[in-house]
């Protein structure tokens, strides 16, 4: 016989707030939205989007997908044009650890166009994927994003944390996959007073 309660089980209660709190946290990330939102090779030299711009590239399940950039679903926009970029934020596997803890990965699908595929950073010709990838670590990797605790870009955590080259048809799209972790849990001794 166990000593659980119900009290003791994990509710996932904050499970389908995550993928939004962590586009909140991406927000604060200038350079990520301009690599989005510019498709040309200077993107980073454009001025930098307000707050309220960058927010509006989220898709909230509107009716023209394509008008956006960062979809928090795995779901594919209506139709991909040549030169945009995007950003898919979505659960990608939640494994339970104990009764009150789970490890929930994140998978963030990165797609752009070949004929935006590079940006000038610091005079070098450098991968927009490479770039919008780090720039993603920079904001996230072992930060605690409110709500969500703290993310990881870490294979003992999780050894779904990796991140592929692996989607895009290689001719007019290619993308880059990427797997984040957090733990989820409750705590044994809160009793809801």
């Amino acid at each position: 016989m166990n000593n659980f309660t119900s009290a003791t089980f994990n509710k996932f209660e904050s499970l389908p707030y995550i993928p939004y709190k962590i586009a909140a946290k991406l927000l604060e990330n200038d350079n990520l939205f301009k690599l989005l939102k510019y498709n040309n090779y200077e993107c980073l030299s454009e001025p930098n989007l307000t707050m309220e711009e960058k927010a509006d590239m989220i898709w909230k399940d509107q009716t023209n997908m394509a008008d956006f950039y960062v979809y928090l679903t795995n779901v594919e926009p209506d139709e991909l044009i040549n030169s945009k970029t995007i950003l898919k934020i979505y659960k990608y596997d939640n494994n339970p650890i104990t009764p009150m803890m789970s490890t929930i990965s994140y998978r963030l699908d990165i797609l752009c166009g070949t004929k935006n595929a590079l940006v000038n950073y610091n005079g070098v010709p450098c991968p927009r994927l490479d770039m919008i990838e780090m720039e993603i670590l920079n904001s996230l990797n072992g930060e605690d994003v409110a709500g969500v605790g703290y993310l990881q870009f870490n294979h003992e955590l999780s050894r779904s944390c990796r991140s592929m080259m692996t989607i895009g048809n290689n001719y007019t799209f290619t993308g880059t996959t990427m797997v984040m972790a957090t733990q989820l849990s409750v705590d044994p001794y809160d009793s809801g007073c």
